[in-house]
């Protein structure tokens, strides 16, 4: 069981792209040659990168020079050290409209190898450096966020390895916009801990033309040890960003969220008076939960499962009884499976065809996924390390299937333990900040409530309000909602074709309307930009278009039919 990387190829630049200046600067070459580092090594990356993907790039060396540059994108490997004029070329360029494209440190140290701070990263560079990741011990991974301006092309939240080496240590930024943050394998979000990883903005110039800047918290030395691939799409997708290219890829969620929030309750002993007064309240916020119950207290249940249900809520399986399934011989999970379905049944419950399924304890292994696949079950509750990232998952062989098995990995920690390892106002602000980080990710967040929760209808009330703000995005929705959501979004496959006018190709595969509306982000040229399209050589309707923020449309595919389609991008 593993995450896809399923996102479209990553798209050559336009032919007419403004090139990058790839900043060699003699003040750093002399700082780092006098403390024995290798100052070639970071130049040749970025050089080997842009070769890689046919990025026109010229090779600048002296402030002189830097100053004749055009306005396209500066990229600033490492400039550990500036000198002051450098620092005034660099400022200049900004000025003239030009982007930058900075990695850790820049020109903390000037001429002289003295320590500056970091004062120039916050003039020049809109960030603000609040530490490092020396402390955080565990803190090993980088975790883009997914559906961002500057970090696409990777599933939200997935892990990439960074290798912890004195002394290039990832900074912790703040800025505007965050597009990553650095964390433990368990992505256990920490207050102690704050600052992103990546940080970008544009800033309007005092001449009036805007400018962009991405800067990348960590060097190029931890590029040798990491998975490469992934940290250089991290940098196309900063790139094309700057180099104001349009880019398209499918949303994880429907328009117009960013961000999906499922309640999950598992009830192995079944339903009290409590849990009913809950789920009312869920029903009265505006949320329908999913609860997951064992079909051996289908009978005493059968009243209370019925009221969820005319309540709205999702009923799923936890098992025929509260044992494991790991490690149990097919014929045995077989007999299990069927009696669960049998039972549930037999007392009065009628579930749907492809209800979920959640193993109790998190219990499972390859048989019982491959069960149930083979008993058309719909989605699948797993554990943490079921995904590198932070969105579901079809699993495995189900992809041509018409209803695939949908893998939905918990991925925090559920809101009693948060609770109870801080005082109660504390820890609840600490899980909306959680929950705050994940929506900025765009990833799924699954809240495990157990039944008789100590949770409080007050503090339920408080979360919903978060939850529910207009600024917050976020779905709410239950397990079998978001499955659906998935299957309909595998069926859409995007590819933009770049050109003075650029052609988006969207295929949908099936037989059926799409039954869900599914969401291309497109990020814009130019600040504020109005998308418009038209149909190319009379491919299919048109869409509908939304607005995501000022640098994002979105062309949303609603209940269009299986075809391809082709659509003329224009931007005004």
């Amino acid at each position: 069981m593993a995450q896809q990387i399923q996102h479209a190829a990553m798209a050559p630049l336009t032919a007419y792209a403004v090139s990058v200046a790839l900043y060699d600067s003699p003040t750093t070459r002399a700082y780092f040659a006098k403390g024995n580092l290798d100052a070639k090594a970071r130049i040749q990356l970025w050089e080997n990168f842009l070769r890689k993907y046919e990025i026109p790039y010229q090779l600048v060396s002296t402030a002189d020079q830097l100053d004749k540059v055009a306005p396209g994108v500066l990229l600033m490997p490492s400039s550990v050290a500036l000198s002051e004029r450098e620092r005034r070329a660099i400022m200049d360029f900004r000025a003239r409209g030009g982007g930058v494209l900075a990695s850790w440190l820049a020109g903390v140290r000037n001429e002289n190898g003295e320590w500056r701070g970091f004062g120039f990263m916050e003039s020049a560079l809109d960030v603000k450096v609040v530490g490092t990741n020396e402390p955080g011990k565990k803190d090993n991974y980088l975790i883009p966020h997914g559906d961002n301006p500057v970090t696409h092309h990777l599933p939200a939240g997935f892990r990439i390895w960074l290798e912890r080496l004195s002394p290039w240590q990832p900074l912790r930024m703040t800025g505007a916009h965050s597009a990553a943050h650095v964390m433990d394998w368990s992505r256990t979000f920490s207050p102690d801990t704050p600052g992103a990883a990546i940080v970008f903005d544009e800033r309007r110039q005092p001449s009036g033309r805007m400018s962009r800047a991405v800067v990348l918290g960590y060097p190029e030395r931890l590029w040798v040890s990491a998975d490469a691939k992934l940290l250089e799409a991290i940098a196309h997708n900063a790139l094309t960003w700057l180099l104001r290219q349009p880019a398209a890829y499918t949303a994880a969620w429907p328009y117009p969220h960013a961000t999906a929030v499922v309640l999950s309750i598992d009830a192995p002993g079944g339903l009290s008076d409590t849990d009913l007064s809950l789920a009312k309240l869920f029903k009265e916020a505006g949320a329908l939960a999913t609860y997951y119950v064992l079909s051996t207290n289908s009978v005493k249940s059968a009243k209370s499962l019925q009221q969820l249900q005319s309540m709205g809520h999702e009923v799923g399986f936890l098992g025929d009884n509260y044992d494991d399934f790991k490690n149990q011989s097919r014929g045995v999970q077989v007999r299990r499976f069927d009696a669960m379905r049998k039972e549930t049944k037999d007392a009065g419950i009628s579930l749907a065809d492809d209800a979920g399924f959640s193993p109790p304890m998190e219990s499972f292994d390859a048989t019982t996924t491959k069960l149930l696949r083979e008993r058309r079950f719909g989605h699948f509750m797993a554990p943490m390390d079921a995904s590198e990232a932070r969105l579901p998952f079809i699993e495995a062989g189900d992809t041509k299937m018409l209803n695939p098995l949908v893998v939905l990995p918990r991925t925090h920690r559920g809101i009693e333990p948060v609770l109870s390892e801080n005082y109660a106002e504390q820890g609840l602000g600490i899980f909306m900040d959680e929950l705050a980080l994940s929506e900025k990710m765009g990833s799924l967040s699954i809240v495990t409530v157990p039944t008789n929760t100590f949770v409080t209808a007050e503090e339920w009330t408080r979360l919903f309000g978060y939850l529910k703000s207009p600024g917050a995005r976020v779905w709410l929705a239950t397990a079998g909602q978001v499955a659906q959501s998935w299957r309909e979004r595998a069926r859409v496959n995007v590819r933009l074709e770049p050109g003075k006018t650029p052609l988006l190709r969207v295929t949908i595969t099936g037989e059926k309307r799409l039954a869900q509306a599914v969401a291309i982000w497109i990020n814009l040229p130019v600040t504020n930009a109005k998308l418009s399209v038209t149909a190319r050589e009379g491919y299919g309707q048109l869409p509908k278009i939304g607005r995501i923020d000022a640098w994002r449309a979105a062309v949303v595919l609603d209940g269009l039919a299986p075809g391809e389609y082709r659509w003329n991008l224009y931007f005004d």
